[in-house]
């Protein structure tokens, strides 16, 4: 671990939590992930052994405790690691805000569904379970991804589970992060044919508010409003 010998509370945060990787094992756990596999899940350009390194090094730090299993190694953060939220949410704001939109060689189907799933918000989606058809033009296999979705919450997967279908998507990844991170819009995007629907009226609707932005892009949008709104008003 690296040590920057300064006696700022910065820095002996950043010894800590400025490792590669570190922040977003701690994201993963904030999202309620606790085995092994499900933080992986999250971080999957991550190896095996630099997980277990990071696991290790932030319960040394008091940062997250292992917790009492057999097999499969589970995590949970402490009150230390739980006050981190507020920094990992300031992160993903200011990231939104300030950083470019992604480039496509970053952008991942599993992970970016994976980031839907966690947003949505089950009250709104249908008592029983139902499907959304997501068939990807531009990336390796696999291509074709469907979102189970109900009022128990969203999940994807890569094998077709066998339910009902209320609609049906063909897009790019690209085309899909752009409306999911408030890029461009729904409709700037069905009229330009960059993201194509298979379904009723209805279900398209359903669908675009089911799926909603991410969170961070709400609070972007607000901020740019204000700062056009302050501008107009010295123009």
């Amino acid at each position: 671990m690296t040590s920057y010998r300064q006696h700022c509370p910065v820095a002996t945060a950043a010894e800590v939590l400025g490792q590669s990787w570190t922040l977003l094992v701690v994201r993963e756990l904030l999202h309620g992930s606790s085995r092994t596999s499900e933080i992986a899940r999250g971080v999957p350009g991550m190896s095996s052994a630099l997980l277990a390194r990071r696991l290790k090094q932030l319960a040394d730090a008091g940062v997250v405790t292992r917790l009492a299993s057999t097999g499969e190694g589970r995590f949970a953060l402490t009150p230390a690691g739980r006050d981190l939220a507020p920094v990992i949410e300031h992160l993903g704001h200011w990231g939104r805000r300030w950083m470019p939109p992604p480039r496509s060689g970053d952008l991942k189907p599993n992970l970016l569904l994976l980031d839907i799933c966690r947003s949505i918000d089950p009250a709104r989606l249908p008592r029983e379970k139902v499907s959304l058809h997501l068939r990807f033009a531009e990336t390796p296999p696999p291509r074709w991804w469907w979102l189970v979705l109900s009022s128990g919450g969203a999940s994807s997967t890569d094998t077709d589970p066998r339910l009902p279908m209320v609609a049906r998507i063909d897009c790019t990844v690209s085309a899909l992060a752009g409306v999911w991170l408030g890029h461009r819009t729904w409709r700037e995007a069905l009229s330009e044919h960059a993201i194509r629907f298979d379904g009723t009226r209805e279900a398209v609707r359903n669908t675009i508010a089911w799926l909603g932005r991410n969170r961070f892009t709400e609070s972007a949008l607000k901020v740019s409003a204000s700062n056009r709104m302050t501008e107009q008003q010295f123009d």
